[in-house]
């Protein structure tokens, strides 16, 4: 059953985990995650309300990341936005060794021509078409959409064709705003980095020591290739 919100504004905080760059790369990930935190209008108030009572308890002003120590009483924050906020947590994550050959020979390249920005807006493109044909019901007479990017696009130009790009798709509903920020600035952008953390700890370093059990909060969802996106559960085998 597809996820409904209120009438009114719906935020999607994305975050991405490794880079785009090809597999061949050797300065380049052999993954790459996509997370995302949905909130509607209502709900970024309590969460900044609860990161603001963490932060200050810590007596501290550094990024979520860095509290590596306090990973379980993070989670267990989120798990409560999830379940007492109406706050959806994603991560979409491939491995790149079996994806990228697939993307290559759908759009007829080879590795020589593999532009690291076109990957990337296309498994964006493509974990947005999921989101909104899966799993969140979007009325557009009731909903404005404002998808907030952590800074990672340097040129406006580059900018601009992300806009293009999915402003383009008719398998997406309207997008009101698409802006990048600095996550610094941004709990909700610095949530969706620790979320990152934690799916790659589990799903790729495979931390045999991770005592948060991610699948309570956070839906993840492996995409295999370009077509087909399939959710992890617990004991499937990681990615």
């Amino acid at each position: 059953m597809k996820k409904t919100f209120n009438k009114g504004r719906i935020f999607m905080f994305i975050d991405e985990t490794g880079d785009p760059g090809h597999y061949f790369n050797p300065s380049s990930s052999k993954h790459f995650q996509l997370n995302i935190t949905i909130v509607h209008r209502e709900s970024p108030h309590r969460l900044n309300k609860h990161l603001a009572s963490f932060g200050y308890f810590k007596d501290s002003g550094k990024e979520l990341k860095r509290y590596i120590r306090d990973e379980k009483v993070l989670a267990g924050l989120c798990n409560d936005l999830a379940h007492k906020d109406n706050v959806m947590f994603l991560s979409f994550i491939l491995s790149k060794e079996y994806y990228i050959d697939s993307y290559l020979k759908y759009f007829k390249k080879l590795k020589e021509d593999f532009n690291s920005s076109k990957f990337r807006n296309f498994v964006l493109r493509q974990s947005l078409e999921y989101v909104f044909n899966m799993l969140l019901k979007i009325e557009t007479e009731i909903h404005n959409i404002e998808v907030v990017f952590d800074r990672y696009l340097e040129s406006e130009a580059d900018e601009d064709n992300l806009k293009k790009y999915l402003r383009g798709n008719n398998r997406l509903p309207r997008l009101d705003k698409i802006v990048q920020i600095d996550s610094e600035y941004s709990d909700t952008l610095q949530i969706s980095d620790f979320v990152g953390k934690l799916v790659k700890e589990y799903c790729i370093d495979m931390d045999p020591v991770l005592e948060v059990n991610i699948f309570e909060f956070i839906n993840v969802y492996v995409l295999t290739d370009l077509h087909t996106i399939i959710k992890k559960c617990p004991g499937h085998s990681r990615v």
